[in-house]
């Protein structure tokens, strides 16, 4: 006969097989539940199991994805590492951890995870796929390259694996075989917006923009709120000249993730582009709150507080972007020409102590000729003559010292930009009065925030890119520019591209225009447009004068305000533009307004034709 404490054992080994037995029971039932969908129920029958006592990894780490998928992952971190604890050498639990970790942003404990999940089972694609994803996110491109190339080994048709190798080719720089992984995917899986996100991305960078923005579209077509792909499209219309359409997808991107600091930098050049300084600055300042440091945003800020007028806090920022090894050249150029733009010659040249590039040797030989320093000065432009490194900037800085120095240095146009100026008359069947009249009510309506012009007297200059106004007057004036300049670039032989319309439509241009109004008294002094290739003016309005007089006229000159002038004699030409004259030249050509007297207002659009520099590499 059994003794009472047998007895006892007894039933608690009945219970706990029982316990077992239902256990198992509710896993099995939880898992056909969670295969054919039923996640509710599923959910339900796996915390009925655990509520019993029925302690199974696989039942901690399939409850985790349920919580992943449902935005409780600070649940289901608490799950799988419940997992990895009753099984310690469970590599699906590592595996979803790690991934689980990629995605709040937690690198490190997603990389530790990760090889833990590879070191119990080396050869797990999904694994190999998720490190790939880290090392990207971690900047470690070769390592992601790697694992990622492992992956498509052990499964070579991996639609997810081929996608994740197009970003990081894509983040290498090399955009052909960016292409063809992310098509390799598209063929697997046509239906996948993400890969047809990333492919519009691609396509961008490519600066196929029409196949860019087609991709984009057929992405949100198939996940019509995915925030990311709604920041693309944003950022695509923004390059093809759609301000209103871009502000429309990034500000509904916010909307669906507020805290995207990518999205905020870009609205924050939206904003800037349509004139309104005040939310550009806004928008930039929140982007750099969520990601403190981002050298990016103290790029922009820079180039709004510039804009603003605000030259100290222009300084503060580029400084700080110059911190960083990777914005370092850009920042700084963009530091050098706010020293330059201020008058401080010797800081730019200390800014510039390190630069290998042509826009920033220009920049740098003409703060040589400001400081006099004839001999670095003509050291310097023999450099960039011998590497045809041309730009605005170098051209006006030798045409100049040419005169002061009575030297002949090239300026590479083979002729005097005085050949470049052609002034026109547009007729009312080419622009009406209709036309005309609208951008001036436009602008009487104040509607766009004027940006600083310190070389502006009475008057004002309006900020952004006032040609990608979307209403029909600003529609039409942009039409009738691209038409012109490309007249111009057939007929004159100074700083012309032949192939012009054709380069126009791969984007290898970007034009740009602001308006400017003057009062009584108003005039703008002398200077030229560095950025620009081409430049001209179209003339809305203008003041009365006597027949001979000079008043409200355009001169040019070599002679540069910043530079020294010594005893040399410059030469001018002077034109006295009436209402609808249209007026280009080269940016390099310094002009100024002369003062008027009349109460009626001088209006007038400026516009620079600019080279999209990345795109004119192989040119140069």
């Amino acid at each position: 006969m059994a003794g009472f404490g047998e007895q006892k054992e007894k039933k608690e080994n009945q219970r706990l097989n029982k316990s077992e037995s239902r256990g198992e029971a509710l896993h099995k039932e939880a898992v056909n539940f969670h295969m054919q969908g039923d996640i509710k129920n599923a959910e339900i029958l796996y915390r009925q199991a655990i509520k019993i006592g029925f302690l199974h990894e696989a039942i901690f780490s399939n409850l985790g994805v349920i919580c992943k998928n449902s935005d409780r992952q600070e649940e289901a971190i608490t799950l799988y590492e419940k997992a990895i604890e009753i099984r310690p050498d469970h590599p699906d639990a590592y595996s979803n951890l790690g991934n689980l970790h990629k995605e709040l942003g937690n690198l490190d404990q997603a990389l530790t995870s990760t090889l833990k999940s590879l070191e119990l089972k080396p050869d797990n694609p999904d694994a190999l796929i998720n490190l790939g994803g880290i090392y990207k996110e971690l900047g470690t491109l070769d390592q992601a390259l790697t694992s990622t190339l492992k992956s498509l080994e052990l499964k070579p048709d991996n639609p997810t694996a081929l996608i994740n190798l197009g970003g990081i080719y894509q983040d290498l720089g090399n955009l052909d075989q960016a292409l063809a992984s992310t098509l390799k995917s598209l063929e697997l899986k046509p239906d996948n917006p993400t890969a047809h996100m990333n492919l519009g991305g691609i396509y961008q960078e490519l600066n196929k923009l029409n196949q860019a923005l087609a991709s984009t579209l057929k992405s949100l077509e198939l996940k019509p709120n995915n925030p990311d792909a709604l920041m693309n499209l944003g950022s695509l219309y923004k390059d093809l000249g759609k301000p209103e359409q871009a502000l429309t997808s990034t500000l509904k991107s916010l909307e669906l993730k507020p805290n995207n600091h990518t999205a905020y930098i870009n609205l924050g050049v939206i904003y800037q582009d349509l004139g309104n300084l005040d939310q550009a600055l806004a928008s930039t300042l929140k982007s750099l709150e969520l990601k403190p440091g981002n050298p990016d945003a103290h790029i922009n800020l820079g180039g709004i507080y510039k804009d603003l007028g605000n030259f100290d806090q222009a300084l503060y920022f580029l400084r700080e972007a110059e911190k960083n090894d990777e914005v370092k050249a850009k920042a700084s150029i963009l530091l050098a020409q706010t020293y330059y733009s201020i008058g401080l010659y010797r800081e730019g040249v200390k800014a510039l102590s390190e630069t290998q590039s042509k826009a920033g040797k220009g920049l740098l030989l003409a703060l040589y000729l400001c400081l006099e320093k004839k001999v670095e000065f003509n050291l310097c432009a023999k450099e960039l003559i011998a590497k045809n490194w041309y730009t605005q900037t170098s051209i006006a800085a030798i045409d100049h010292a040419n005169i002061l120095y009575n030297q002949t240095l090239d300026n590479g146009l083979k002729g005097s930009t005085f050949d470049s100026i052609v002034n026109q008359r547009i007729n009312k069947h080419e622009f009406s009065d209709t036309l005309l009249e609208g951008i001036i009510m436009h602008l009487s309506a104040k509607i766009i925030q004027p940006q600083h012009q310190g070389l502006l007297v009475n008057g004002s200059q309006t900020s952004g890119n006032i040609l990608d106004i979307p209403k029909k007057p600003f529609i039409e004036l942009k039409k009738l520019l691209i038409k012109k300049i490309d007249d111009y670039n057939q007929s004159c032989s100074i700083n012309t591209d032949k192939d012009f319309k054709a380069n126009w439509g791969k984007n290898m241009y970007i034009l740009r225009g602001w308006a400017i109004v003057m009062g009584k008294g108003g005039n703008l002094k002398s200077h030229n447009h560095e950025l620009g290739w081409l430049t001209g003016t179209f003339y809305l309005q203008m003041p009365e004068r006597e027949a001979n007089s000079k008043e409200g006229a355009i001169e040019f000159s070599h002679q540069g305000p910043k530079y020294p002038q010594g005893n040399s004699s410059f030469d001018t030409r002077v034109i006295r533009p009436e209402v609808r004259d249209l007026n280009i030249f080269s940016s390099s050509l310094f002009h100024r307004t002369l003062p008027f007297q009349s109460k009626t207002q001088r209006i007038c659009i400026a516009f620079d034709l600019q080279k999209n520099e990345k795109l004119w590499v192989d040119f140069n």
